[in-house]
């Protein structure tokens, strides 16, 4: 199958599994998945609601009393995941990619917009980010590079369970085109790193280092990110404004909603041959 995206509403990680659901994967499997992924972090619940415009919502509540999760770590969760419910290998090239353009994101981010969390420089804090030797995400190929923490993204890793799940079920190849340029919101987000203007320094990065075509709007708050932002680069987005839904097979369609109902269009998806 081939995929079509209209980002007119935003995409978040756990917004793409749910479109997903909705577009016919099975909801059973794909909530085992996720919460099998929790569960390494901490206590997670997952459950599905319909919006009342036929969507598919995703409520996952974790309970962790982390504050971060290390790169290397999350690559070692997502192995033994993807050994145990056999994901395939384009699947988990996928889902590796996704991670590691995420954590080159965060990174690169700290760099250009000069982020400093405290126990950055050295301290024994949650914060702390220590040098090492570690694994290319990509394809195990090896360098040294700085250990980083995913802080708000910590929980990346049930998002990417449910995505490389979702699109294994449905036989999706990981490649994708846009509907339209993608919707990312707009005004400040609160974080770890402070108050930030959206799109938030690692959405900022993805968009700029995969040229994605996107707009403000056409709400104040955040409505692209950075997980999201990864899935899309990893999906190798291109915007194809000319495609016409009525000439294309369409083989099934998914909608989605954030954890709050904005008065914007779903994340859509379409799925062809």
């Amino acid at each position: 199958m081939r995929l079509l995206i209209n980002p007119e509403g935003g995409m978040a990680g756990d917004m793409f599994a749910a479109a997903l659901v909705s577009a016919g994967a099975d909801f059973n499997l794909i909530q085992r998945a996720m919460q099998a992924a929790g569960e390494k972090l901490g206590s997670v619940e997952i459950s599905l609601n319909q919006t009342t415009d036929g969507s598919s919502q995703l409520a996952i509540r974790l309970e962790s009393n982390r504050h971060h999760l290390g790169a290397s770590e999350a690559k070692v969760i997502l192995l033994e995941l993807f050994a145990g419910f056999g994901i395939h290998k384009k699947y988990r090239n996928f889902g590796m990619d996704i991670l590691e353009i995420l954590v080159k994101a965060e990174q690169r981010a700290h760099r250009l917009f000069n982020i400093v969390i405290e126990g950055d420089k050295g301290h024994h804090s949650h914060h702390n980010h220590d040098h090492g030797h570690a694994h290319d995400f990509n394809h195990h190929r090896h360098h040294s590079y700085q250990e980083s923490f995913l802080h708000e993204a910590q929980d990346i890793v049930i998002d990417i369970m449910g995505a490389v799940i979702g699109m294994q079920q449905l036989d999706i190849e990981p490649q994708a085109e846009l509907l339209c340029p993608i919707s990312v919101g707009g005004g400040h987000v609160f974080c770890s790193h402070g108050k930030l203007s959206i799109p938030a320094p690692a959405t900022s990065v993805i968009l700029e280092e995969y040229q994605m075509e996107w707009k403000k709007g056409p709400v104040e708050m955040e409505l692209f990110t950075p997980t999201g932002a990864a899935i899309m680069a990893a999906l190798g987005t291109r915007l194809n404004a000319s495609v016409d839904l009525g000439v294309l097979d369409i083989a099934a369609a998914g909608r989605a909603r954030g954890s709050k109902i904005l008065d914007i269009p779903p994340f859509e998806l379409y799925l062809y041959k």
